[in-house]
């Protein structure tokens, strides 16, 4: 029993202390003279996520020549790829979304400050709004009001205008009343000379009888 649970009990104290690790995959390259590696060594090692000029590269091909800088030479074409290494696309990536958090930053407040603007502008909207209902109200008040003197000098005008034509009238009558006056003083006079001419005539008259009777008589 005793042999069963100490192997037992050494599994699990190992397995409590396990824990998870990488191989680190920085590597150096050598730069060769030549394809092989009996040449000499013209750079002792590049620095894996290096970027050099590929001048040969051929499919299937063991060694690559590349350029670096002022320097020629051949690597191994395993170790010289088309695309960046992960290392360097994970800090692409990083850098990206460093980028990317940045701007996220910058659009929230940004957003921040135009929702505070449609917040100001909204409570601006609703104090005009306010103020367009008073303005209409005392516009109603003032038309009420204006209404009185404009009936009353509608009215006034109505009279004057009643007036003159009174007036005309008046004018009109009168003057038909002078002609009248003037008519009848006419006919008046008229009558009076035809009066005193038929009384003179029939003195005349009654003269001339009374001396011819005188005459019969003596």
């Amino acid at each position: 029993m005793r042999k069963i649970l100490l192997p037992l009990i050494l599994l699990l104290a190992s397995n409590s202390f396990a824990a998870t690790g990488w191989i680190d995959d920085e590597l150096y390259v050598p730069v060769r003279a030549g394809a092989g590696t009996g040449f000499k060594i013209l750079h002792r090692g590049l620095k894996s996520g290096t970027a050099v000029e590929i001048l040969e590269l051929e499919d299937g091909a063991e060694w690559t020549k590349v350029r670096i800088g002022d320097i020629e030479g051949y690597v191994n074409a395993q170790y010289v790829k088309k695309y960046p290494t992960a290392a360097i696309r994970l800090e692409q990536l990083e850098k990206k979304h460093e980028t990317m958090r940045t701007q996220l930053a910058q659009t929230q407040e940004k957003l921040k400050e135009v929702t505070q603007q449609r917040d100001q502008l909204a409570g601006e909207n609703k104090t005009l709004d306010a103020n367009l209902s008073n303005r209409s109200k005392e516009l109603s008040n003032l038309k009420d009001v204006a209404s009185d003197p404009i009936r009353l000098d509608q009215a006034n005008r109505k009279l004057n205008e009643e007036l003159v034509t009174m007036r005309t009238q008046l004018d009109t009558t009168q003057a038909e009343n002078a002609m009248l006056r003037s008519d009848n003083t006419s006919s008046q006079w008229l009558i009076g000379c035809f009066i005193l001419f038929i009384g003179s005539a029939i003195g005349w008259l009654s003269k001339g009888r009374s001396g011819k009777n005188r005459g019969n008589w003596a």
